[in-house]
């Protein structure tokens, strides 16, 4: 993973990379869409030449629906080709799925909450306030920024974007990795907009430069996001979500930075019984970002799905990242 990549950018590579590769499968959808839509294009430019003017009009139409589609949750932005052009925004508020982190035991976690929004700032301000101010689904996951806290305004200027924050109160416990909330969220978030790539990040508070945030970190100049296998929760459990509803035969989707990419996967009753439990191998070990999706088939009812680490040391479970989920 290059030094400030965030994990949005990594996976969509690795989707790129593997999109000629993978046959189609329960998780193939975005690139079956991909697909259609690049064969609807070739079928619609050979039409062009028979039915020019109502070609036109249609295409018109279709380009202002497709603006106004968000990304669904836990989907990357676009695929290859949409990402080598710039998005235009329709005059319509937008639905969308946008990456917010979160804090659980001193280390980051991602989540795809909905917000609507206007523009590429309207975005990015969206994703920040929903992270800061502690709205995560996982009750394991907050904030650490004050309540009070609230984004006065967001600007961009040649991929460059500041974040000008009001009422960001006391030195939170750890003031650090409270920055790194906001940076990882700015630049997660910016994935979703025309910019593609946060070239750096300015914080302001209420409109001035502030140097030390809290007196505690550093704040002047341009940030960037912190070493992610120094930050990011060791494992993550990404699908399904926390609250999520799925069809008795489902995909977990399973990310971590762990040693040789080794993870614990359980699955309990809503009354604890165990009801699956087994290791399963990342695509990478630690420090590079693994990933891995598997499928299930359990019975109606809830669920709790657990992915942890296991001490090499004491065998005892580390980095517990827990959902409650329903099997319909």
């Amino acid at each position: 993973m290059r030094p400030g990549q965030t994990p949005e950018e990594r996976l969509r590579e690795a989707l790129r990379a593997r999109a000629d590769e993978v046959e189609p499968s329960p998780d193939a959808l975005p690139r079956i869409r991909a697909r259609t839509a690049r064969t609807w294009h070739r079928t619609f430019r050979t039409a062009i030449g028979a039915v020019a003017a109502v070609a036109t009009a249609i295409a018109i139409a279709v380009v202002a629906v497709q603006v106004n589609r968000g990304q669904p949750a836990n989907q990357p932005a676009g695929n290859g080709a949409e990402q080598s052009k710039k998005p235009s925004l329709s005059a319509t508020t937008t639905t969308i799925s946008l990456p917010a982190y979160f804090t659980s035991n001193g280390r980051l976690y991602r989540e795809f909450l909905t917000a609507t929004a206007l523009t590429d700032e309207g975005r990015i301000e969206a994703a920040v306030e929903l992270s800061l101010q502690g709205k995560a689904k996982d009750p394991d996951y907050r904030s650490l920024w004050p309540g009070t806290v609230k984004v006065n305004r967001i600007t961009i200027s040649q991929a460059q974007v500041t974040v000008d924050l009001g009422g960001v109160g006391a030195k939170p416990d750890d003031p650090r990795l409270a920055l790194q909330q906001l940076l990882y969220t700015v630049a997660a978030a910016a994935t979703y907009t025309s910019i593609k790539h946060a070239d750096g990040i300015r914080l302001l508070v209420d409109g001035k430069a502030e140097p030390r945030l809290w007196g505690a970190v550093d704040t002047g100049g341009v940030l960037r996001t912190g070493v992610l296998a120094d930050l990011q929760g060791p494992v993550w459990v990404i699908e399904p979500d926390e609250g999520a509803v799925v069809g008795k035969t489902f995909t977990v989707y399973l990310a971590g930075v762990a040693f040789e990419g080794t993870v614990s996967l359980r699955v309990r009753s809503a009354g604890g019984a165990l009801v699956d439990e087994r290791t399963v191998q990342l695509s990478a070990g630690a420090p590079a970002l693994g990933e891995a999706r598997l499928q299930l088939t359990l019975p109606s009812g809830r669920y709790t799905i657990e992915g942890f680490l296991v001490s090499e040391k004491d065998s005892s479970e580390q980095w517990m990242d827990d959902h409650d989920f329903t099997v319909g």
